[in-house]
């Protein structure tokens, strides 16, 4: 009987050996990638993080299916629009196959009229605003919008959690913080919630405001603003109220890597996410989270997002023969499944569509609540 079973055994690994993947055999080409990320400057954090979840998809896929083996372009856009620019027209001066940018949402804006002049494919791994994907016909969106992320975070602060009253607290110099603000706003009213006070931080005197504030009624505060001040208006709400925030997403990481005194506050908080630490992922979502936690950026939406933007890319890639402009084109806008680094994902008139996650802040991990689409 245990000899019968092990030939069964030897049987069976001989017929897995059969399903192993045919070995890629190198063509000797390149096709090169553009990378734009800010590397410097006040933003450069995106860049940083983004860069090492892109490096650690080309690791796992460097060869397309027709063995070309695919390698980066990547150019510091100095956090400005400016250098945005300036980067774009040495990407395309370079003849690069497509693009992926880790720049916010101002300064992809500020692209239009180059992405006008060119045909190159980008994909805008980072960039929120809503008119992104609509920017131009060159040009996807991988991260969820601000649309998305405001109408799901008034969602479960009405319906979730079944607050009524809240506190919006924005920084009007930062335009992601204003839209999200604005929006969340918009949406929460439409449920029939009622905003008991819009605090903007980049006004003199401010948190003084907000702790004179009768906060006794508040249970919630959609956040926007930065990470430091996210500290001082938790010190606020911990001494006035038994309340916590709503916060968007990337704060979290941040706050790992910027603050060292207080970040223990953050416990407790929800955040608005494209991914949560203690979500049962692929072994290759394990990898990239040792990765980056060697380089003290666990838990990095930045660098998540850009894992999966290659990935678009790459099946793009191995789908169009001689990497055809026009066809390139309509998968990027158009695809029906694409494996991304936690879920599948799919893109739809250049806008992704995907899960989005509350997660509450627990020992300094992202714990998840609840995903919604």
């Amino acid at each position: 009987m245990i000899r019968l079973l092990l030939i069964a055994l030897v049987l069976l690994g001989s017929l897995s050996g059969c399903k192993k993947e045919k070995e890629i055999k190198k063509s000797g080409k390149v096709v090169k990638i553009g990378v734009l990320a800010p590397l410097s400057q006040e933003n450069s954090r995106y860049g940083i993080q983004s860069l090492a979840g892109v490096r650690f998809a080309n690791k796992e896929h460097r060869f397309l299916k027709n063995g070309d083996e695919v390698v980066f372009e990547i150019i510091d856009t100095n956090s400005s629009k400016e250098g945005t620019q300036r980067a774009f027209k040495r990407l395309v001066d370079k003849n690069v196959t497509a693009i992926i940018s880790f720049v916010g949402s101002d300064n992809t804006l500020g692209l239009k009229e180059n992405l006008s002049k060119s045909h190159i494919p980008v994909i805008a791994s980072l960039a929120t605003n809503n008119q992104i994907s609509r920017l131009s016909q060159n040009i996807v969106q991988v991260c969820m919008s601000n649309k998305d992320e405001s109408l799901v975070a008034a969602h479960f602060v009405k319906d979730e959690k079944f607050i009524k009253r809240v506190g919006v607290v924005y920084n009007a110099n930062n335009a992601y913080s204003k839209a999200l603000a604005k929006e969340f706003t918009h949406y929460y009213k439409k449920l029939y919630g009622e905003v008991a006070f819009s605090l903007d931080l980049s006004k003199k005197g401010a948190l003084e405001a907000l702790a004179e504030e009768d906060l006794s009624q508040i249970k919630m505060i959609f956040y926007t603003a930065g990470v430091k001040d996210s500290i001082a208006v938790l010190k606020i709400l911990k001494s006035k109220a038994n309340a916590t925030m709503l916060v968007s997403d990337g704060l979290l990481s941040s706050a790992k890597e910027n603050i060292k005194d207080d970040v223990n506050l953050l416990n407790g908080i929800y955040i608005v996410e494209h991914y949560a630490s203690d979500v049962k992922g692929s072994s290759t979502y394990k990898r990239l989270q040792r990765v980056l936690k060697k380089d003290a950026i666990e838990d990095s939406s930045y660098a998540f997002l850009a894992y999966d933007s290659y990935e678009l890319l790459y099946d793009v890639l191995n789908s169009c023969p001689s990497d055809k402009e026009q066809c390139m084109r309509a998968l990027l806008h158009n695809s029906d499944v694409v494996r991304g680094i936690a879920s599948n994902f799919s893109m739809i008139d250049g806008a992704v569509q995907r899960e989005i996650y509350i997660d509450k802040v627990e020992n300094l991990r992202l714990k998840k609540v609840i995903i919604t689409y």
